[in-house]
């Protein structure tokens, strides 16, 4: 792999000022493990024996719950590209922008490169819905009191669509304009990459929080070719540049998850891989664009990789557990009469072990409990949005570890050729 050329970015007031605002707090600690539902020594009287357990949950070494993500989405023209499922029903608006076709786009065909133009489709079954729809779906599971999300695009130029807010409606009206915009244009990464820098720096349109765990997530289904290549040839500097940049994010603690989704962005991952390498992120590819509805989710941002809820007075577990992208967590325990002893365990991704415990008393009878059923109905549709996808869980993510392990061989070769072929069809 070309290693990044740091010059490329220094000595100005963005990275200087990046780095002086951000450089504390790149460690880790001990995970810790916090009960926010039941407090312990509660006790609880509802018709069903299953009890709603929820919390908080760490590695990272804020002493506060804050996280601020900036969704940075490629919207380039080869987004209009079919995705690999029919969504249905996704509940986005009607697309205008182009009508579905974005301009023209290189890609890697047949051992080198080509130039065209991204077949006409219903754009609901595109990448770009899919990439938008992973996020909307993300929105429904943090939380909004402590997490802050934003929204940055990237094509010819990138673009703030969202500053970063507690707002999730306002975050959903901004990925539905996106998606109203349609695709369109080259795919300039670097600048994506430094937009989301900005606004998780303070230095842009959104408040600086200096306790906040920050992090990029960058949904991507090519590679760099703006602004060297001019959106029309493949060159080695526009990837340098995105290194670049991430490798920037990471010294001012700001992780960069990059999820490289389809055929085009796996066949030359080197900009994928580099980015999430050079900034302490992790690289997920994603080979059929349309399951980063499912994937998207199972990044943490706050360091932990495991968790398991569980009632040591009746050896049970959870029959529901959702762990968020920013540590929080919601589970559906069952309960028997009298005192129950609940133990929450929590591994980081280092191996470290944290656990929490509360004991609640539990009686049959009154009302039932409405926040357990709004939980429950909202897992069932989570999870039938992944069924729809036609790939039980354990398909998707054997597909990503074989994916990861070509892709970080590929990542190490040139592209194919540096000539764009015109008339080759896209």
């Amino acid at each position: 792999m070309v290693l990044p050329n740091l010059r490329i970015l220094s000595g100005g007031f963005f990275t200087t000022s990046v780095l002086v605002f951000l450089a504390a707090g790149l460690g880790a600690k001990e995970p810790r493990v916090e009960i926010l539902s039941p407090r312990d020594g509660a006790r609880i009287v509802q018709e069903q024996s299953t009890i709603l357990v929820s919390g908080k949950v760490s590695a990272q070494e804020s002493r506060t719950p804050n996280v601020d993500i900036v969704f940075v989405i490629d919207t380039s023209g080869s987004t209009a590209h079919y995705a690999g499922v029919d969504f249905g029903d996704s509940k986005l608006p009607t697309a205008s922008g182009l009508g579905g076709r974005g301009s023209p786009q290189i890609g890697i065909f047949g051992g080198g490169l080509g130039l065209g133009v991204p077949p006409l489709r219903d754009l609901r079954n595109s990448i770009l819905a899919a990439e938008v729809g992973a996020a909307r779906r993300l929105l429904t599971q943090l939380n909004p009191e402590t997490t802050r999300v934003g929204v940055v695009t990237f094509a010819e130029q990138a673009q703030l669509v969202q500053p970063l807010t507690h707002d999730y409606q306002q975050a959903k009206q901004a990925l539905e304009e996106i998606f109203i915009k349609g695709p369109y244009g080259g795919t300039n990464m670097a600048e994506g990459i430094r937009a989301a820098i900005r606004e998780l720096a303070g230095l842009g349109r959104s408040e600086r929080r200096t306790d906040a765990v920050k992090v990029q997530l960058l949904l991507t289904d090519g590679f760099p070719t703006l602004p060297i290549g001019g959106g029309r040839k493949l060159t080695l500097e526009d990837t340098d540049l995105a290194i670049s940049a991430a490798r920037i994010a990471g010294k001012a603690g700001i992780k960069i998850h990059v999820f490289a989704l389809g055929e085009e962005a796996l066949s030359y991952p080197r900009a994928a891989v580099g980015i999430a390498g050079a900034s302490g992120g992790i690289f997920t590819p994603v080979v059929r664009p349309a399951d980063i509805l499912g994937v998207l989710e199972d990044i943490s941002v706050v360091g932990i990789d495991y968790i398991t809820v569980l009632n040591e007075t009746t050896g049970q577990r959870a029959t529901q557990l959702r762990l968020a992208t920013d540590g929080f967590f919601s589970s559906a325990l069952p309960v028997a009469e009298g005192l129950n002893r609940i133990q929450v365990l929590a591994r980081s991704g280092d191996g470290s072990i944290a656990r929490g415990s509360v004991s609640v008393y539990y009686e049959h009878g009154g009302k039932r409990s409405l926040e357990l059923e709004v939980f429950l109905e909202k897992e069932r549709n989570l999870k039938l949005e992944v069924e729809r996808l036609g790939k039980t869980r354990e398909e998707i993510e054997r597909q990503i570890d074989r994916g990861r392990e070509e892709s970080l061989k590929r990542s190490q070769n040139l592209p194919p050729a540096n000539e764009i072929n015109e008339g080759r069809p896209r």
